[in-house]
């Protein structure tokens, strides 16, 4: 599936984490899912799923799993349901996905469903992840304001994340098939206008908070008691009660020699971007003893949509899948990562390397490959 009227080149060097943009008619047919399928999945136990609603200046947020008897007393107006992830749910959504390979696929974060009736809204709001608005059904007006951090002022008391300040510099009303892309921390302001379906496409991005601690965590594990600061001739010379300039110096070079290892960031940096958005759903496996076998018989091969691929080149090529590593050779971790839809003879090619063949089977027991197209990538 292709995004009509947009130039991918003038995206990613104008507009992509730098300022918002609209597309018209970008989807010809934006249908994907209706509004009483998404209720449906709200009321399955594995689903993440809310729904806020507004009464006057008074905010409630119920979280699901919810019940047939819900929708029943929800009144008209004024409240929204959120389905978190459903792209895990709904194999149809994959060809959505498929729109956005020119950014980086452990990027993703999930495809967000919402509903909302005439007035539904979450209020102002800002979000660390870029995100791309596609309206499905009805219509929805968008504002978009300043550039927000953590420190930006919320109103106290209220059950959502409402921001107090919120000034719009820009508006636009949402038609079926348009798209609206919102740079991280930008302000934002959703409103229903008539009852409307909405896509929500968010990329994160890992905080220096998260690479600080996961960095330095692993570097922990390989550290000993024995690798201990060293005085230097140069920071004996200093006077007695003095942290010399060259003291500093050397504990900095310590650090940096162990903390700025390549190798631990790239092991840290693959498995943190591919553990699953929820590890502790169980993915249906293949037993390995079957696996190859059918390879041999179906058509085609696909990745869970529940789980990530990546992989790196840096000392020699490593395959991260659902937070795990495994060291393969780059044409079948270009395989597996780069193909949502994978040839199974292809795969089968690859599997008469032994350390691949064992990965592989590895990922159809653990669930992360599967013959079933309704758990698929596709």
């Amino acid at each position: 599936m292709k995004i009509n009227n947009f130039d991918v080149d003038l995206f990613l060097t104008d507009y992509w984490q730098k300022k918002p943009l609209v597309v018209r008619n970008a989807f010809s047919e934006p249908f994907w899912l209706d509004p009483d399928d998404l209720a449906g999945l709200s009321l399955e136990i594995d689903a993440e799923s809310r729904i806020i609603s507004q009464e006057e200046s008074t905010w409630k947020v119920e979280h699901g799993p919810f019940d047939e008897s819900t929708y029943s007393h929800l009144p008209e107006k004024n409240w929204t349901l959120l389905v978190q992830a459903v792209d895990q749910w709904e194999p149809q959504l994959q060809q959505l996905l498929a729109s956005f390979h020119f950014l980086p696929s452990w990027r993703l974060d999930d495809v967000m469903v919402s509903y909302a009736p005439v007035g539904g809204t979450v209020s102002q709001h800002f979000d660390f992840f870029d995100v791309f608005l596609i309206q499905g059904e009805g219509s929805r007006k968008w504002q978009i304001g300043g550039v927000c951090d953590s420190s930006s002022e919320l109103l106290s008391d209220t059950a959502v994340q409402i921001l107090k300040e919120f000034e719009p510099a820009l508006e636009f009303i949402l038609q079926p098939g348009d798209m609206l892309y919102i740079p991280a921390k930008h302000s934002h302001l959703g409103v229903s206008v008539q009852d409307s379906l909405t896509y929500s496409i968010g990329f994160r991005a890992p905080s220096i908070r998260d690479m600080v601690d996961g960095i330095a965590t692993t570097a922990l594990e390989s550290l000993t008691e024995d690798e201990r600061y060293t005085d230097s001739t140069e920071s004996l010379s200093a006077l007695t009660g003095e942290i010399s300039e060259a003291t500093i110096n050397e504990v900095q070079e310590m650090l940096t020699r162990k903390l700025l290892d390549r190798s631990a960031i790239s092991s840290w940096l693959g498995q943190y971007v591919t553990e699953r958005k929820y590890p502790d759903l169980e993915l249906s496996s293949t037993e390995d003893t079957v696996c190859l076998e059918r390879l041999s018989e179906e058509a085609f091969v696909y990745r869970h949509a529940a789980s990530r691929y990546a992989y790196t080149k840096e000392g020699g090529c490593t395959l991260f899948v659902d937070g795990q590593s495994y060291k393969v050779d780059l044409a079948l971790a270009e395989l597996l990562s780069n193909n949502s839809l994978i040839d199974s003879g292809v795969l089968l090619e690859r599997t008469s390397n032994p350390s691949n063949r064992n990965v592989v089977e590895a990922l159809f027991l653990n669930g992360a490959l599967t013959f079933d197209d309704d758990g698929g990538d596709e």
